[in-house]
């Protein structure tokens, strides 16, 4: 039973991870295109900073969740 539930929040944790992994903008953007954008109001990194913690913050729980469902399995 509760494996089934890892297994299920562990499949929504890996659609969550790539959706997030394909909403980030590629670092090859060259030098143009980051003096294009300009001032912005959420900071320096705006909007792609959030992408990356969020990023990270599901990473590290497809990790945790690896980790449990393979000590569960056992």
């Amino acid at each position: 039973m509760i494996l089934n539930l890892f297994i299920v929040l562990f499949a929504l944790v890996c659609l969550a991870l790539v959706f997030f992994v394909l909403l980030q903008v590629p670092k090859q953007a060259g030098l143009s295109a980051s003096m294009a954008s300009g001032g912005s109001l959420l900071g320096g990194r705006g909007v792609e900073g959030g992408l990356v913690r969020v990023t990270s913050v599901l990473g590290g729980f497809f990790m945790l969740l690896a980790l449990l469902i393979s000590f569960i399995s056992r």
